[in-house]
């Protein structure tokens, strides 16, 4: 009787143990790792490394690491959004562009991924894919966005850049890079053009709504003319 008892347990720990195993490869498969440069593989291979080094030397900061801050769901609001730099030689620097609304959701620390969308005046971005990095409290994330303005559409690279806070995003960066304006130009700047903005005010606070901005002719869209 024990000895039937005994080979019962050992029968019962071994599928538990197997169990366990096949749970364990599942979390390993679903994890996403960073390689040497510190992004994914799916960052390196949506954004060239040309394109992060251009919008570095304009003065994109870049965050890197595989243990972004949780819980960024939330729409912010990015006011005066400044110029900060551009390979666009009729672009005036410090110059100031349309409020800035960013939507993110969806986020997921395992598989480093997240939802964005954006407004710049008339201008409506919906992310294609998106993807997180970063460490403690700040985070980068590198987005495809269908871009839209007046009827047209753009494919772009967005990249925003910042460092969470209470009820907000301080020091809140954003890069735009023109992917495939479609032959759209204008409305959108050139294939190849970038530019780099900036919440001047320092923090990006949290909203309530993701309403469309009353548009003044002054000020630029982050990726229009």
């Amino acid at each position: 009787m024990e000895k039937y008892l005994f080979k019962s347990a050992l029968f019962i720990l071994l599928i538990l143990f197997i169990g366990c195993t096949e749970d364990e490869e599942e979390i390993n498969i679903n994890e996403v790792t960073v390689e040497a440069n510190g992004l994914t593989k799916s960052i390196n291979n949506l954004v060239p490394e040309y394109i992060i080094e251009e919008m570095k030397s304009l003065g994109m900061p870049i965050y890197t690491g595989d243990s972004p801050p949780k819980n960024l769901e939330n729409i912010y609001l990015a006011t005066p959004l400044i110029l900060k730099g551009s390979n666009i030689s009729s672009d005036v620097i410090g110059n100031r562009c349309h409020d800035y609304y960013l939507k993110l959701d969806n986020q997921n620390n395992n598989l480093l991924s997240i939802k964005v969308d954006y407004k710049s005046g008339s201008e409506i971005g919906k992310g294609i894919g998106s993807f997180i990095v970063g460490k403690f409290s700040s985070f980068s994330i590198f987005s495809e966005v269908n871009s839209v303005t007046n009827g047209k559409t753009a494919k772009t690279v967005i990249i925003f850049s910042g460092t969470k806070a209470k009820d907000g995003i301080q020091n809140l960066h954003i890069a735009g890079f023109m992917v495939d304006n479609n032959g759209n130009n204008p409305p959108f700047i050139k294939n190849g053009n970038g530019r780099v903005f900036y919440d001047s005010s320092g923090f990006s606070k949290t909203v309530s709504s993701f309403k469309t901005i009353k548009v003044k002719n002054e000020f630029k869209s982050v990726m229009s003319n």
